[in-house]
């Protein structure tokens, strides 16, 4: 079978940082040999160290003179890569998967139908959590833009994750929507989790950017809003809203059914409210709710509750 595409002559220094020592490869631009997909015979590519980099096989294909792929790293079946793009340090994507005006660095996986694009940074990195074997993986139809996932992140389904930083663990996927903006990214950090079809928006302004973070979880139909931080095992599930101007939860505290949360609200220590309940800090003085608590039914709390009494 004859190849598809050969290296031309023309070849390129490129410098970058391993531990802040500066390295240089050399890579050279590809040329397609014969159409296919929608490539033409003659049609210059990207740049690539070796053959290694971008399969003979299948329709993948280095789109355009300022892509990069090098250090082990590899684009295979239909996979395309586009724009100003960088690929190295094992970074594979195969299937269908497109990566677009992205970096994408470190031992990870980006397969099926996954989109990276739009200044995205994917940096894999092993060795700082617990796991030590997890690879970063992106897949399924999940879409990543202007974003950055980083260590060991896993998104994956029908996830779509815009403006946001998902490091360490964290796990992003079911049809979960991630929506922050240019002013607020949303954190997914440690080994938190959202998804099934969870809504998390960034505000506009100071704060309002939703922080979820260690072991919590958010995911049924839930919607986080603005400026709420989720800490130790916070599950946040069924029709459940926050709306913060501060929220914080931490430590065990679950928030299910329809209450909705909003405003500046502190809730800690195995608190749990649920059916219709509501905490309305509307008017900016906090409401602290702690120790081990049931608020539900139609209860509206707007103020913080005497101790012994409530």
């Amino acid at each position: 079978m004859m190849n598809k595409y050969q290296l031309t002559g023309d070849s390129q220094l490129h410098d970058y940082l391993v531990d802040g020592k500066k390295q240089q490869v050399k890579l050279w631009q590809v040329v397609a040999l014969c159409d296919f997909s929608d490539i033409k015979a003659g049609q210059l590519g990207g740049w690539i160290e070796n053959e290694d980099n971008l399969s003979q096989l299948g329709n993948c294909w280095i789109y355009g003179g300022e892509c990069m792929v090098y250090g082990g790293s590899s684009v295979n079946d239909d996979a395309q890569v586009h724009g100003s793009s960088t690929l190295c340090h094992q970074a594979h994507i195969s299937g269908k998967s497109i990566v677009k005006e992205s970096l994408i660095s470190g031992e990870c996986r980006i397969y099926d139908a996954a989109r990276i694009v739009n200044g995205s940074k994917v940096i894999a990195v092993r060795g700082l959590t617990a796991d030590n074997d997890k690879v970063l993986q992106i897949y399924g139809n999940a879409t990543v833009n202007a974003s950055r996932v980083v260590h060991q992140a896993q998104i994956f389904g029908n996830a779509v994750v815009n403006n946001a930083f998902i490091e360490h663990r964290a796990e992003v996927f079911g049809q979960a929507i991630l929506e922050g903006n240019d002013e607020n990214n949303i954190w997914i950090c440690d080994c938190a989790r959202v998804f099934d079809n969870a809504r998390i928006i960034a505000g506009r302004g100071d704060d309002q950017i939703p922080t979820i973070r260690y072991s919590s979880q958010v995911y049924g139909n839930a919607l986080i809003e603005g400026d709420c931080v989720l800490k130790h095992q916070v599950h946040i599930f069924d029709d459940a809203t926050l709306i913060g101007g501060p929220i914080q939860l931490d430590n065990q505290v679950q928030i299910y059914g329809q209450a909705r949360i909003t405003g500046n609200v502190l809730i800690e220590n195995n608190v749990q409210i649920y059916d219709k309940a509501a905490v309305d800090g509307l008017d900016g003085e906090l409401i602290h709710i702690r120790g081990i608590k049931d608020i539900n039914g139609e209860q509206r709390v707007t103020r913080s509750p005497f101790y012994g009494v409530f």
